[in-house]
Formats: structure tokens, C-alpha cells, sequence
């Protein structure tokens, strides 16, 4: 699975439950030779819905790992939080697409389910104190799973339920 499809049904769910809101994924630089003098992107995707700004990083993950905390690059963080200082949510959001999970695994991070496509996604500040607290390179998902500052949604249907990640903007 690619990243590239979370990004599409990410920003489906968002017009399929918000139809009014400007969505934008924010698009790659160009692959050619002056394109190295140019500045990455700063973020995945970013929408305005009911006045609020959402500043969005879009990961993926394929299996119970960690998060890795080089996955969120200093570049992503520093426009996540300059976002964020601006008055916008900020967002880092792990889909865990996990299609078999085996019995060792369910037992080690306490859970059911043989099979997983969670959203995780924490504020971009409570994901750098975490990356200071922690000494380790990369967040254990039963760490994402019992910790308050990381939260989660599942996909309905065809849809994420993106009205319980944006119940969680603007709250301090």
C-alpha cells in the first residue's frame, strides 16, 4: 500500500463529512535539476473548515512497529509548529494499515484484533515533548495506545471519522 492512497481517502472523508471545507493536498516538488534549490513541501494536506486551520503530516504504517521519530523531519515540524503558532491545528497523522496481525503480536500490545487501519494523530508540541521524554528512537505503539496525547479514529465504511479528529482541534 502506498502513502499516496491514505492521502486520497483522507481527503475524501473530509468532503464526504465536511462539504463545505477547502481541503488542499499540498503538491511534491518538481523532480528536475533546479528543483534541489527549492524548499520541500511543508506538510501533507491542509483544510479550513468552520474557521479553523488544519495543518496535516500524513504517515503510514504497514506494521505494529514504532513510529519512528525520524519519519517526522525537522523541516515538517518546525512548518507544523510555525502553523500551529499561527493559530492552526497541527497535526502529525500515523495511519496503522496492519492487514495480519499474528497471536505474539495481539498478546504484546494487548489487543483483540487480527487485523488494524487505525488513524493515530497527536499535536505536532506533544509530539516533540514525547520524542524528549522518551529514550528511544521511536514511539512503541502500545505506548500511542495507552497514552492520553495520542488519539485514534477508525475508518467507517469508506470514510474516516474525521468529526471525532476535528473535535479534538483547538483544545489546549
Amino acid at each position: 500500500m502506498r502513502e499516496s492512497i491514505f492521502h486520497g481517502e483522507w481527503m475524501k472523508s473530509w468532503r464526504h463529512h465536511y462539504p463545505g471545507c477547502h481541503i488542499v493536498k499540498v503538491p511534491d516538488m518538481p523532480k528536475t535539476a533546479g528543483a534541489r534549490f527549492l524548499p520541500p513541501k511543508p506538510y501533507d494536506i491542509y483544510a479550513v473548515w468552520n474557521g479553523r486551520f488544519y495543518a496535516m503530516e500524513l504517515k503510514l504504517r504497514t506494521d505494529l512497529g514504532g513510529f519512528p521519530f525520524k519519519e517526522a523531519t525537522e523541516w515538517q515540524i518546525n512548518n507544523l509548529k510555525e502553523a500551529k503558532e499561527n493559530g492552526a491545528c497541527a497535526y502529525f497523522v500515523m495511519n496503522y494499515r496492519v492487514s495480519a496481525i499474528s497471536e505474539r503480536q495481539r498478546k504484546k500490545v494487548g489487543f483483540d484484533k487480527k487485523r488494524l487501519n487505525w488513524a493515530f494523530f497527536i499535536d505536532v508540541e506533544d509530539l516533540t515533548e514525547v520524542d524528549s521524554s522518551l529514550d528511544a528512537k521511536s514511539v512503541p505503539f502500545k505506548f500511542m495506545l495507552e497514552s492520553p496525547l495520542f488519539k485514534s479514529i477508525e475508518k467507517e465504511g469508506e470514510f474516516w471519522d474525521i468529526p471525532a479528529f476535528t473535535a479534538y482541534g483547538g483544545k489546549e
